[in-house]
C-alpha cells in the first residue's frame, strides 16, 4: 500500500514541474537553512526515488528515502494549495513505512 502511495506521490513531484517541484526544492532549501543555523548537517536535495517494476529493491530505495525526508514530505503532502494531501502518511504509519525499508534492505544492493 505504502509503495502506491509513495509512487503516486512521486510521480507527481517529478512531473509537475512548475507547481509541485518547485516547492519541494524549496521545501528542502528551507529545512537546509534551518539545519545549518542550528550546526546540523543538512539533507541534500535530492528527487524521491521512484520504484521500477523491472528492479524489485527499488521499493526499498523509496521507502527508505522518504523515511529519511519524512519531514520534507510531510511539509510537501500537508500544502492544501498543491493538492497532495492524498498522499499524506499519518504519524503512526511512518513506523511502518520504516519496518518495510528495513525488511526489504537485507538484499539492497545499495544498502550500506
Amino acid at each position: 500500500m505504502f509503495n502506491f502511495i509513495l509512487h503516486k506521490a512521486a510521480h507527481a513531484v517529478k512531473n509537475s514541474t512548475i507547481i509541485i517541484l518547485p516547492e519541494w526544492w524549496a521545501i528542502l532549501e528551507r529545512m537546509a537553512v534551518a539545519s545549518k543555523s542550528k550546526n546540523m548537517k543538512p539533507l541534500s536535495k535530492r528527487m524521491i526515488p521512484r520504484d521500477v517494476a523491472t528492479c524489485w529493491n527499488y521499493i526499498y530505495e523509496m521507502l527508505n528515502f522518504v523515511y529519511i525526508y519524512r519531514d520534507a514530505f510531510n511539509k510537501l503532502t500537508s500544502n492544501r494549495d498543491l493538492k497532495m494531501r492524498k498522499y499524506e502518511i499519518e504519524d503512526s504509519e511512518w513506523e511502518i513505512v520504516k519496518q518495510l525499508a528495513d525488511v526489504l534492505k537485507v538484499g539492497s544492493k545499495f544498502s550500506t
